[in-house]
Formats: structure tokens, C-alpha cells, sequence
């Protein structure tokens, strides 16, 4: 063994710049084996794991059977699909039977186990029932009642409840709520200030036709005095 290290040292002392780069050499050899090295076991190359069918399945029996197939399973949306299916696993990717590297992330969408809530940003009250429903569907509410109660004017929304608690701007509630619009029935002779752009536009109509009628009878009477 000491002839050995004599051997090396008298090799580095008599030609120290090959010696260097000798060295220098060994060692980008040895760096670039670890880092493959190192890039297997990380990247689990060679290993490969099947995916199993989950679609259907409760999450949490989907994390055992993906735990026991050396996966790992990630929530990446969910949706309200009602109490009886809540964290019911929808959907799943890769699909069931794939192939894939060990170790790797399964993608799931699950029912979720609530109703997505939405704020209510916009009044609901003094306008015409046609435009709450209108606003409502936006938020993506579509259980909505009218329900009649005394009022000054016809078809005017008074309020807006869910539950029996009104809603206002701020409120959150969720999209599968029923919401119930108190609309007014307006006094008997009372018109709905809603109607009045309704009967406006239907009257400059008329107006309008009359004009055009007028314009075909003073055409008319010119061609009739040029044929005299």
C-alpha cells in the first residue's frame, strides 16, 4: 500500500499539470455517474406502477388503493353533486389502467361535500321580478319563487329571502338555495312603472307605422297626378 502512495506522489511531483489534469478529469467522472445516479432513484426510472380504476370510488378508499399502487393522489376540483355522492371520486387522470412512472400524481375530481356559496354583490329589491331572476342566474342560482304580497306597484320586487332571511349586498348563499321573490301585486288601478318603457316603445311604433302609411299615400298620390 505505501508503494502505492509512494508511486503517486513522486508521479504528482514529477508532472503535476498531467497530474491535475488527471484529477480534474476523475472527478467530472465521478460527478456526472452521481448525478445519473441520483436522477434515477428520483425520477424512479425503470420503475413503473399501473393506475387503478378509482372513478366511482369514496376518496378516502381512493388514497389506500393509490397508496398501495405506489401513486399518490391530488384533489384538483370538486363539485356539488348532492349529499348522497359527497367525496364520491368523479373523474381521474391518467384514466384507470395507464401506465405510468412509480411515485407520480393521479389527478381526481371529487363531489364535493357542500354547495359552492356565491356573494351577493348587486340589490335585488325595487326593480322587476324579471331582472332579479335575470341577476340571480348569473350567480348561478336557478330555485327561484315569486311569491305575491300587497304592494304600491305591480311587479315590483319587495324582497328577496332565502330561508326565511333576507338577502342583501354581501350575503352569501349557496347556488343550490331556493330563493324566493316577494313580489308586489300593486293597487288596482296602479300601473307597473316597468310597463311604461313597454307601452312607450309600442306607441313610437305605432307613431312610426302611421308616418310610413303617410309616406306610401303622398307617393302614391304623386304617381297618380304624373300618370293625369
Amino acid at each position: 500500500m505505501r508503494k502505492v502512495k509512494d508511486f503517486f506522489v513522486k508521479l504528482y511531483k514529477g508532472h503535476p499539470v498531467l497530474s491535475n489534469v488527471v484529477l480534474i478529469i476523475l472527478t467530472g467522472v465521478i460527478l456526472a455517474w452521481g448525478s445519473l445516479w441520483f436522477l434515477d432513484i428520483w425520477t424512479h426510472h425503470g420503475q413503473t406502477s399501473v393506475v387503478p380504476e378509482i372513478k366511482g370510488m369514496n376518496i378516502d378508499k381512493a388514497k389506500e388503493v393509490v397508496a398501495d399502487a405506489r401513486l399518490t393522489i391530488e384533489i384538483s376540483d370538486s363539485i356539488y353533486k348532492g349529499p348522497e355522492q359527497a367525496g364520491e371520486i368523479l373523474e381521474s387522470w391518467p384514466k384507470g389502467g395507464a401506465v405510468v412512472k412509480r411515485g407520480r400524481p393521479v389527478y381526481v375530481t371529487i363531489a364535493s361535500f357542500s354547495p359552492d356559496k356565491v356573494v351577493i354583490t348587486s340589490p335585488l329589491e325595487y326593480m322587476s321580478a324579471r331582472q332579479a331572476e335575470s341577476i340571480l342566474r348569473t350567480y348561478g342560482i336557478t330555485n327561484i319563487r315569486r311569491m305575491s304580497v300587497p304592494g304600491d306597484y305591480p311587479d315590483m320586487v319587495v324582497r328577496a329571502l332565502v330561508d326565511g332571511n333576507p338577502l342583501h349586498v354581501g350575503s352569501k348563499v349557496a347556488v343550490t338555495a331556493t330563493v324566493v321573490l316577494e313580489v308586489s301585486q300593486g293597487a288596482p288601478d296602479s300601473v307597473s312603472p316597468y310597463a311604461e318603457a313597454d307601452s312607450t316603445e309600442q306607441i313610437t311604433e305605432v307613431e312610426y307605422n302611421s308616418i310610413d302609411e303617410a309616406v306610401d299615400d303622398v307617393f302614391d298620390s304623386s304617381d297618380n297626378n304624373a300618370y293625369e
